[in-house]
């Protein structure tokens, strides 16, 4: 190599490094993602997110789950009154937790605009319960309107998911012989739970999550997605929940499908690890 091919040489090096050195000085570092993403999740999610669902196909969300609520830590967060103005910002809070919750839907209020986040319910591993049509006192109702407030929903539900119902939150928890056999008959176990939160009428999130903190493992907590001081404090629950090691877990996860009894009432999951 002659001597001006070596300083070429020498200088072309020099040349790379400083570019090196200034692309890295001003490069933006990479975001680790605060909580990993499996691949099937992405999917289902993806394409649950689509402006409309293609005609014809129903959701294939990710299935039932074999949760040992004995040798793990459970909660079961439900969300009743929906869907409605607040569920896709619900979904995007458990979603960014990885937490599944059960929704227990009005069926006068899902409409074909709305249908769009009963299939995202589905596709990312939530469960969808029976909260009647129009959420009437069932113990009050004639045997005729009595089967139509759950068959209607039923009926919905499962036209437009693919998936049927297998659980019915009573309103106001109001239910006897007569709302237990007609739920039997129509294949859905009576969803109780072990934490009011009173979300309802309660105008301060912070006491909302106060409440919430309270459950134990095994426990049904009971909130509304229609309040927003409830959504306001979803993150706050959350991140409690992570830090005590919880899994969250659907109704059905919780009991196991196989042990939820058609008119049956359940409130909580008794012997869970404490």
């Amino acid at each position: 190599m002659t001597l001006v091919g070596a300083l070429a040489g020498t200088a072309g090096c020099a040349a790379i490094g400083m570019f090196r050195q200034a692309r890295e000085a001003t490069a933006v570092p990479e975001r680790p993602l605060s909580r990993p993403v499996d691949a099937d999740t992405l999917r289902y999610r993806l394409v649950a997110q689509q402006p409309e669902w293609p005609t014809g196909r129903l959701p294939a969300g990710p299935g039932f789950r074999t949760v040992d609520c004995a040798r793990v830590k459970c909660v079961a967060l439900t969300f009743d009154d929906g869907p409605g103005k607040y569920t896709g910002k619900v979904l995007d809070l458990l979603a960014a937790h990885n937490a599944r919750a059960t929704f227990f839907v009005i069926g006068q209020n899902i409409t074909p605009e709305i249908r769009p986040q009963l299939v995202r319910m589905v596709a990312e591993g939530h469960e969808i319960g029976n909260h009647t049509w129009s959420h009437p006192q069932l113990t009050a109702l004639p045997p005729g309107k009595l089967t139509a407030e759950m068959a209607r929903t039923n009926r919905l539900i499962k036209a437009y998911t693919g998936v049927e119902p297998h659980t019915l939150r009573p309103p106001y928890g109001m239910t006897n012989a007569k709302v237990a056999q007609e739920a039997k008959r129509q294949g859905l176990a009576q969803i109780l739970w072990t934490i009011d939160t009173n979300d309802w009428r309660e105008s301060k999130t912070d006491v909302v999550v106060k409440r919430v903190r309270a459950a134990k493992p095994g426990a049904i907590v009971l909130l509304h997605e229609t309040k927003a001081t409830t959504v306001a404090g979803i993150p706050k629950m959350l991140e409690h929940f992570d830090r005590q090691g919880y899994t969250y877990v659907t109704i059905s996860e919780l009991f196991g499908e196989q042990y939820l009894q058609p008119g049956e009432k359940y409130k909580e999951h008794a012997g869970m690890i404490q």
